[in-house]
């Protein structure tokens, strides 16, 4: 990509933008389909002459087939130019676009396109949404639209570096380097900021792997829903590389998705998500915790349904020290098998009890031989030990005894229930 920019616009497209169909992009095209629910949806690359659409569903042709179109047939130049997202209800009524031959053309009324990011940090393309009648975006859809322009930055991002970085093996060190940060850029993008929920405080830790060579695909999330509950998850993806990373941000925006918009079982959600990564082709497995938390008839209490598609147990820590491995039998990871049943279990959450979720890095251990269930033991005593500290203490004092020589990434989230009255204290992450 060339330096040079002419009118706001790049002087010329990313390297591997070509005007044909590419199986990563189109993926990304189907994701924004699915969950904004569009007629149309693109990654589209823009430079001084035309725009490229490498991933495009639901154009009329002749443009689905050239998959370029000129300026005037663009929205994604105003993304481009301004390095902010677009959003129009209606753009026949719009100053900015209403002249636009896109209108006429190629049916384009609603449009939400968010700033893709080359390797660089130049905004250099778009990923929209596009509807064939006025609409208005709510805050969901642009927070999941956000997300996987994100995660198909990180995706143009790699793919130039492993360009760049193919011509010279002397280059390698520094570009698996610049790969890393590319990878841990997204993974920073994916942890979420925790909801405030009376009488729920939560709190969350992400510690990077001691292996530099390393990035991993875990996450955590926390969000009220529509119908007024609680979700809690956590995952990883599995593999330690960049594809994990990116698989991670697919299937963390699709699951937030899904566990909002329904006041349905965290089981049925992940079958959901099985289907999903089944028929959007999305790559990798990943292990997740999916939990909803809602409020119980007894004063202060809560009830935690949780669905464990094969990750390590959470672990429920009581007032008085004591501690509970919720450990049920997990089912399968998710992408293995999308027809197959999940379960779900309940338990109650009583005040000042405090769920732990967290992710495998936590638990294996050089020094304990990577035995899991010695990790756990030791995990569970580092919570009796240190039960009354404030939650962000807690989980300050959880990484410190427990990362120790650890080679993979670390997520923990914790919700602590509290007694009637308790005020938290202020965040320090």
């Amino acid at each position: 990509m060339t330096d040079t920019v002419l009118g706001g616009l790049p002087a010329q497209l990313p390297v591997v933008a070509v005007p044909a169909p590419d199986p990563a992009f189109e993926r990304f095209a189907r994701l924004v389909r699915q969950l904004l629910g569009v007629p149309v949806a693109l990654v589209s690359f823009v430079d001084v002459d035309e725009q490229v659409l490498p991933g495009a569903l639901g154009l009329p042709e002749p443009w689905a087939s050239t998959r370029r179109t000129p300026l005037t047939h663009s929205f994604c130049q105003h993304v481009v130019r301004s390095g902010a997202p677009l959003l129009v209800e209606d753009a026949r009524i719009t100053p900015l676009v209403w002249e636009n031959s896109a209108i006429a053309d190629l049916g384009v009324i609603a449009y939400a396109g968010m700033p893709l990011l080359d390797a660089l940090g130049q905004v250099v393309g778009s990923l929209c949404a596009i509807d064939h009648r006025p609409r208005r975006w709510t805050p969901q859809e642009l927070t999941a639209l956000e997300d996987l322009a994100v995660a198909c930055s990180s995706e143009l991002q790699l793919r130039t570096l492993r360009v760049q970085s193919s011509d010279a093996a002397t280059r390698a060190a520094a570009s698996l380097a610049d790969r890393r940060v590319v990878a841990e850029t997204l993974q920073a993008a994916m942890l979420t900021h925790l909801p405030e929920v009376d009488g729920l405080e939560f709190r969350a830790r992400y510690a990077a792997s001691h292996a530099g060579d390393q990035v991993g695909g875990d996450w955590y999330d926390a969000f009220g829903t529509a119908q007024g509950g609680t979700v809690a998850a956590i995952g990883d993806v599995t593999g330690h590389d960049m594809q994990a990373a990116a698989t991670m941000g697919q299937l963390r925006t699709l699951l937030r998705a899904f566990a909002y918009d329904r006041g349905e079982r965290p089981s049925q959600t992940l079958r959901r998500l099985d289907r999903a990564v089944a028929g959007l082709d999305v790559a990798g497995l990943a292990t997740v915790v999916l939990a909803r938390i809602e409020q119980a008839g007894a004063e202060g209490a809560r009830t935690l349904h949780w669905s464990n598609a094969g990750h390590p147990a959470p672990v429920l820590l009581h007032p008085d020290g004591s501690t509970t491995l919720l450990e049920r039998r997990p089912d399968l990871l998710v992408g293995v098998d999308g027809e197959r049943a999940r379960r779900d279990w309940t338990t109650e959450l009583q005040p000042g009890d405090t769920l732990l979720l967290y992710t495998d890095g936590l638990i294996e251990h050089r020094h304990l031989g990577a035995d899991v269930d010695r990790g756990i033991a030791a995990l569970r005593r580092t919570l009796t030990e240190h039960h009354r500290l404030p939650l962000d203490a807690l989980l300050d004092v959880v990484l410190a005894e427990n990362q120790h020589g650890h080679d993979d990434d670390i997520a923990l989230l914790a919700v602590r229930v509290a007694p009637e009255g308790y005020v938290p204290p202020p965040r320090s992450s």
